[in-house]
Formats: C-alpha cells, structure tokens, sequence
C-alpha cells in the first residue's frame, strides 16, 4: 500500500508507540487523524508535521459516550479513511484484590471497547476505500497469562479474539482487512514502572523493543501488500534481550 495522501486514523497517538507510527506516516505523506486524551500533547504532535491536512481530536476512551462522539464525528467530517490504527491502552498491574470496578472498567473501556466503537462507527468511510486497514496493536498478554496483570490480560485478551474474529467475518467480504499485531514489551512509559525502571532493566539485559523499532515494523507491515492477520513480534526473538515469564508474587 501507497500511504502518500492515504487517510489514517490513530488512536492513542500520544503514546509512546503511537508518537512513533505518526511520524513515520507523516514522513510518508499520508494525513493524519489524531486521537488522544490530552489537548497539549496533540496540538503540540500536530504541528510539528509535515502534512499540514492533518488534524486532531481529543477524547477520553474510559467515557464510552465521549468515545463514540469521537468516532462519530470523524465519520461524519472524512467520508473514506484508509487506514485505521488502534493505539491506546491502559496497564493496570495488580493483583484481583487490590484492584477496584473502576480500574476494571477503564481497563476495558480504554483497551477493549474503544476498539470496537472506532471499528462499527468508522465502517462506511472505511468501506469507501478500496484497500483499507484496520491494524490493532495487541500484546504477548492476549495470549500468555500473567500474575498480577489479570486486569490487563483479561482486556488484551479480549481484544485479540475480538480482532481475529473480524478478520473471519470479512474474510469473504474483503474488505476492510485486518491486522492484529501481537506485541512484546516496548521501551516507553506505558504501564506501571517508569520509562527510567525500564531502561535500566533493559540495559541490565531485560528484553525490550525500541519505540522507533516498532516504529518502523508497523508501517513496513502497513505498506505490505502480502501481510498476514497477525504478527506476534517478541524482543528476545529480535535481538533485544531475555524475557522471562513475570513469577506469581
């Protein structure tokens, strides 16, 4: 796929990963829709494109209402999308006991649900398009269960089956595609330990991928012409340390 003047959607495109998917994109000409929580950090993303087309919208994903406002509104101002990437997320590691209905329901609200009120609103633009996306960054936690990530895992879970099942569902139809990338741990801020604790467990040899990395795999599997349902994308098997199941504490 050409991105030059494709239109992309991209939620959480303030996150570590997401940062790094929009540059990249930009660098390819394409225009870009960007969707996050905080007005600061996309009008601040924004301007620093090349592609002056470009626009953003703020929206909380833990407020299912706000969400499909977000969608809605997309769909009605863009009437074909080529492309669109499911970016947001939210780490809540905690044992069952400790976690609270709340986090349970921003847990799937921001992780699980989105996904799902961007893919239904935004399907008649993205039916116009002849060739269009849908690729959904998933984790190692859809599918290896975890101690002290139930929360987490149940969402990434979820969301891969989810993703997969759509693939099915529009297998005969054809379009749009769909790509589930199923992601190891990634150098960012995400999560509970700071972007600093992970840099000194990487640097102590704990495998981490690099944004940029991640980066530049995602759109060279957006531009594929070839590419699968889903990726599964480990940073031990790419040279970049040793990763070990996290033990029950």
């Amino acid at each position: 796929m050409k991105l030059k003047n494709k239109v992309i959607v991209i939620t959480g495109a303030t996150g570590g990963i997401g940062r790094e998917i929009v540059k990249r994109l930009d660098n390819e000409g394409a225009t870009l829709i960007l969707v996050s929580r905080t007005e600061t950090e996309l009008s601040n993303l924004l301007k620093s494109l090349e592609n002056k087309e470009s626009k953003y919208y703020v929206s909380d994903f833990s407020d299912q209402e706000k969400t499909v406002k977000t969608a809605k509104e997309i769909q009605s101002d863009f009437s074909k999308i080529d492309v669109l990437i499911n970016a947001t997320g939210i780490g809540i590691y905690k044992p069952i006991e400790l976690a609270t209905l709340d986090e349970w329901n921003k847990t799937i609200n921001i992780g699980l649900t989105s996904t799902f009120v961007f893919i239904k609103e935004l399907m008649p633009s993205l039916n116009t398009s002849e060739d269009s996306l849908v690729l959904t960054i998933g984790s190692g936690a859809g599918v290896i269960p975890m101690s002290g990530r139930s929360l987490y895992c149940a969402m990434k879970f979820g969301l891969r089956g989810f993703i997969l099942s759509l693939a099915e569902e529009f297998k005969r139809i054809g379009n749009p595609k769909f790509c589930l990338i199923t992601l190891g741990s990634t150098l960012t801020s995400f999560g509970p330990m700071s972007f600093e604790e992970k840099k000194k467990d990487m640097e102590s040899g704990k495998a981490y991928f690099t944004p940029e990395w991640v980066g530049d795999k995602l759109v060279e599997i957006i531009k594929d012409t070839d590419r699968e349902v889903e990726y599964t994308l480990y940073p031990g098997d790419y040279g970049f340390g040793e990763w070990n199941k996290p033990e029950p504490k």
